[in-house]
């Protein structure tokens, strides 16, 4: 597994279970949700998060452009605007919670996307330029 799968893998799943807190147990769950929206659209930037650091010193590969974004760059920003977007939507601009439903299928995405390596982020980040990265050693 890659670093970007891992790093999917994980917010895919604190993602969905962020979500079940936030419905099931206490609306505070949702900051959980937004938190991993801001590192996943921070990453994108940046290119490293606390989770990367994990990875890194487990040693799994990463993959790097050599100039430009990377695709995976992309989908953190793809996925991290979309799950701040809807999150804003349901509680800042007071629309129906079933909103949320979209920032499970986001979660749900990730989640597959590492072990599939396709989501249609990826698609949409090769159409805005996003560039295919080389597995680094």
């Amino acid at each position: 597994m890659t670093l970007h799968a891992a790093l999917r893998l994980m917010a895919g799943s604190v993602i969905l279970i962020s979500l079940l807190i936030g419905h099931y147990a206490h609306p505070w769950g949702y900051y959980l949700t937004a938190f991993v929206g801001l590192n996943l659209l921070q990453s994108a930037f940046t290119n490293w998060c606390p989770a990367m650091t994990v990875f890194r010193k487990l040693g799994l590969r990463e993959e790097r452009c050599a100039q430009g974004m990377s695709i995976h760059q992309g989908v953190h920003l793809i996925a991290g605007a979309m799950v701040l977007v809807t999150l804003a939507l349901v509680f800042l601009a007071q629309l129906p919670q079933a909103l949320l439903l979209v920032t499970g299928v986001i979660g749900l995405s990730l989640l597959q996307s590492a072990f599939t390596g396709w989501c249609p982020a990826f698609w949409l980040a090769r159409l805005l330029g996003f560039r295919t990265p080389t597995t680094a050693r």
